[in-house]
């Protein structure tokens, strides 16, 4: 997956922008992912990630006392094309627009869907993360 921006529900990023203040990834970095992604022949998505502190918020979100609130973003983030919840873009993409010359992408491998299991289909989970680092090197190449 190649990520383009990233939900804020973390705090990290807070301390450096107002939450208004979206956290986007460089686009020539974005394109060098999907770019590199595509030549070496490797199934990728494009698009926004949800970014959160709370890990088991997301696994267990029914057994917390905020879960109407955890249940109801969730839902609506998919509704929005969220394809992704994981925990450190946003305070990346966010730190590094605040930093002259920085710039920030990623490209992550989604360990298993849990949006699948609930559907009842197969969800495999995959933790080889060599595909991911061999197609974030290959863009690097690009962006240099």
């Amino acid at each position: 997956m190649v990520v383009t921006g990233a939900i804020r529900m973390e705090g990290t990023s807070k301390e450096y922008m107002p939450i208004e203040f979206p956290a986007v990834a460089d686009l020539d970095c974005t394109v060098a992912l999907r770019d590199a992604a595509k030549e070496m022949g490797v199934p990728y998505h494009v698009g926004v990630v949800q970014c959160k502190d709370a890990y088991y918020g997301q696994h267990a979100p029914e057994e917390k006392p905020v879960s109407y609130e955890l249940l109801n973003k969730w839902d609506a983030w998919i509704k929005g094309g969220t394809l992704v919840s994981e925990m450190e873009s946003a305070a990346l993409f966010t730190v590094c627009a605040t930093l002259p010359g920085a710039r920030a992408g990623a490209c992550m491998l989604c360990v298993w869907n849990q949006e699948r299991a609930k559907a009842g289909h197969n969800d495999e989970q995959y933790h080889d993360t060599e595909t991911a680092i061999k197609v974030a090197i290959e863009a690097i190449r690009k962006l240099i």
